[in-house]
């Protein structure tokens, strides 16, 4: 044992002399170091981040640091597995309890989920330093006044005509239906972009989201778009601010529906602060970047109000900024953590499985047991592609091949000698234990989708498919469950009674 490691305490020292005299096979996994240096680095991790320049504005370059930290990662489990190679309680015939197959694994899992947690510590802090930096409300409020201040100040050169457009109540059709002809009506002529037939669950929803509208009679409705005016936006903001930002339709009414008098001076100096906030390419008193980036557009009348303005004031560049931010303060969201927590559960499943099922097999029916799983996976996606097959394929296929590792584990009991086969088979099983949940529960829903989506009783049964989420989460704690309590029972029997046997 070496007592001079690089950077370890005295005190770690003393645990790791203690558990190689008391308790070995806890030892042998290297929990105490692996604790020591992982969570080492993680703190230090955390902390580089928080201090290395990087303002929530700029472009995010996460990927580089994500890309190096996972090689880290990788080294950093070899590394450990060096250490492993070391010493081994269950392949020596040491003392080894009912459940310390399950406390191996348990700290194999730990130590990886450790390890692969390193290249999600700089996104984590970047968006903590985001939301530190900017509110939503401020955002929100900020995005607000550059486009009111903008609409002020830019009045006169703004075309403010709204795009009208007839919509003509019909029992005759479901949905929408354009008419070629417009509309004569009995007092007026309709001059109009577009003449349409609707339904009334049509009317009822452009009712409710139109910015204006004209009533002609019981069935003919005028409905008036705005001109965009929305010349800054961000639309990660929507939902997750308490101010709201104005619609276009909100900044045509506090700004533009009566002339306002404005002092153009001072308008233009607090629309330059608002720009220097958010884009270091506004100086302070300017409301152009340090360089002319669009010669010849700023005079473009012909263009949207939107597209002109934001080429008047180089407007991409706040937006960028604001987007950037958004991009850093939102980037956790329901979706993104599910996806994530999912990578990290599934290699350090796979990694952790593949470190226990190393540690309790020969070499060569380990290293046979992975040229077995790629050589099914290949012949089976070859299958399944000439085949034809539908998802539900796959599942069958995986059932299958679980009864079989199953079998050929069972043959185990009464063995007399070390035979390579059920010794893959084992190895198979227990990689592919903590899946089965998950699978039965895809194949059951897969078979149930195949009977009623596609069909005329749809609408009766999606009750069916409501719970479809909760119950794949179920499985997949519930296929953890299911490996850490056979590990503890027939695998590790199963492992004892086929590493104990003589060899062929």
């Amino acid at each position: 044992m070496d007592n001079k490691r690089l950077l370890t305490p005295g005190f770690i020292n003393g645990i790791d002399r203690q558990l190689l005299k008391n308790n070995p096979v806890t030892w042998s996994t290297r929990i105490h170091l692996a604790l020591y240096y992982g969570l080492g680095l993680f703190i230090l991790l955390a902390i580089l981040s928080f201090i290395v320049p990087d303002d929530p504005k700029n472009y995010s370059r996460i990927e580089n640091w994500i890309i190096l930290l996972s090689v880290i990662s990788l080294l950093a489990f070899v590394f450990w597995m060096v250490y492993l190679l070391r010493f081994n309680v269950f392949k020596r015939f040491g003392k080894w309890g009912s459940l310390d197959s399950v406390k191996t694994y348990s700290f194999y899992f730990f130590i990886t989920l450790l390890i692969v947690s390193w290249p999600f510590v700089p996104p984590i802090v970047q968006s903590i330093r985001a939301n530190a930096a900017y509110t939503s409300n401020e955002l929100a409020d900020d995005i607000n006044k550059m486009n009111l201040k903008l609409c002020q100040l830019e009045r006169d050169s703004l075309d403010l005509k709204f795009q009208r457009d007839t919509f003509q109540v019909s029992n005759r059709i479901m949905g929408t239906e354009k008419k070629e002809i417009p509309y004569d009506g009995k007092d007026e002529v309709i001059n109009l972009y577009g003449y349409y037939y609707i339904d009334t669950a049509v009317l009822r929803n452009k009712l409710n989201s139109t910015d204006s509208v004209r009533k002609i009679s019981d069935s003919v409705y005028i409905f008036y778009e705005c001109p965009e005016l929305q010349f800054i936006y961000s639309y990660s903001l929507d939902d997750r601010n308490e101010v709201g930002i104005l619609s276009s339709m909100d900044l045509y009414r506090q700004t533009l529906q009566t002339r306002q008098i404005i002092d153009k001076q001072k308008l233009e100096k607090e629309i330059s602060q608002l720009f220097s906030k958010y884009s270091y390419r506004h100086g302070k008193g300017s409301l152009q970047i340090n360089y002319d980036s669009y010669p010849d557009n700023t005079q473009n009348w012909e263009k949207l109000n939107a597209e002109r303005i934001k080429d008047k004031y180089d407007l991409y560049y706040v937006s960028n900024s604001i987007d950037n931010i958004t991009g850093k303060k939102f980037r956790w969201d329901e979706g993104t953590i599910a996806v994530c927590w999912r990578v990290a559960y599934y290699i350090t499943l796979a990694l952790s499985l593949l470190v226990l099922i190393y540690r309790h097999t020969t070499r060569r029916t380990f290293f046979l047991s992975l040229l077995s799983s790629v050589v099914l996976s290949i012949l089976t996606g070859l299958f399944l592609a000439i085949s034809s097959s539908n998802e539900g394929a796959f599942f069958t296929w995986a059932i299958f091949y679980f009864i079989i590792f199953s079998v050929l584990s069972a043959t185990i009991i009464n063995a007399r000698r070390r035979s390579l086969i059920p010794g893959i088979g084992l190895n198979l099983l227990v990689f592919i234990t903590p899946f089965m949940p998950l699978i039965i529960t895809a194949s059951y829903y897969s078979a149930l989708r195949k009977k009623y989506e596609y069909g005329f009783e749809w609408e009766k049964h999606k009750h069916l498919f409501i719970n479809e989420k909760l119950h794949y989460l179920i499985a997949e704690i519930g296929g953890f469950i299911l490996l850490l309590v056979l590990l503890a029972t027939l695998y590790q029997m199963a492992y004892k009674k086929w590493y104990s046997l003589p060899e062929q």
